[in-house]
């Protein structure tokens, strides 16, 4: 069996804390304002976040890419809100969303997480 490195487990936790919180998108306070297509957007990333955290915490390749497919998308869907959110607590959503989503990235292509998808 092999060994799941920390940054592996650190980034799979950070991708379901994420997907989790971008599933109910439109209960959130203040998402009346923001464009359908990002609240939708992040709620069908969402779902697939936690497909892809399954995939990294099983260690399949699959789950690699997956993940960094979501969180350049997620990196994607946020990055119009640091500018053009309504509110001052969604812009500071779209900052967390966009930092969160690029630690993912870079804690699944370092040395060590790469090793640990290799042998899969």
């Amino acid at each position: 069996m092999r060994s799941r490195p920390l940054t592996v487990t650190v980034a799979a936790v950070l991708q379901a804390i994420s997907s989790l919180g971008s599933i109910p998108g439109p209960l959130l306070p203040g998402s009346e304002e923001v464009p359908a297509v990002v609240i939708y957007g992040g709620m069908v990333l969402g779902v697939a976040g936690l497909v892809a955290t399954v995939g990294l915490w099983m260690l399949k390749k699959w789950g690699l890419w997956l993940t960094i497919i979501v969180s350049v998308l997620g990196i994607l869907l946020a990055a119009p809100g640091l500018f053009v959110a309504p509110t001052a607590a969604l812009q500071a959503a779209a900052t967390v969303g966009v930092l969160v989503s690029a630690l993912i990235i870079v804690l699944v292509v370092l040395p060590t997480s790469r090793r640990a998808f290799a042998s899969s």
